[in-house]
């Protein structure tokens, strides 16, 4: 894979907007069930998989990947919520 290609996916997935976008989605579509929450089990496990694979603490990017995770569980909630008053 090419490296700024390689680099401009990191990228993506390490924006807290991918993750808060995705939790959302999932909670808009699937509302509270044991399907969303497989599914949330399975994302924080990448969570901890992607903090893992970056290492120690980086001063620049520390904020936006601790984010991450806990923007994900709240958009999840908030989608969730949405679909409670849509459906």
């Amino acid at each position: 894979m090419n490296t700024s290609v390689s680099q401009m996916v990191l990228t993506v997935i390490d924006s807290p907007i991918t993750w808060s976008v995705l939790g959302f989605v999932i909670g808009l579509a699937l509302g509270a069930n044991l399907a969303s929450m497989w599914i949330m089990l399975v994302a924080l496990i990448c969570y901890l998989v992607l903090l893992k694979y970056h290492g120690a603490a980086n001063p620049l990017t520390e904020t936006g990947l601790f984010a991450t995770g806990p923007s994900f569980l709240i958009c999840w909630v908030f989608g969730f919520i949405v679909h409670g008053w849509i459906f």
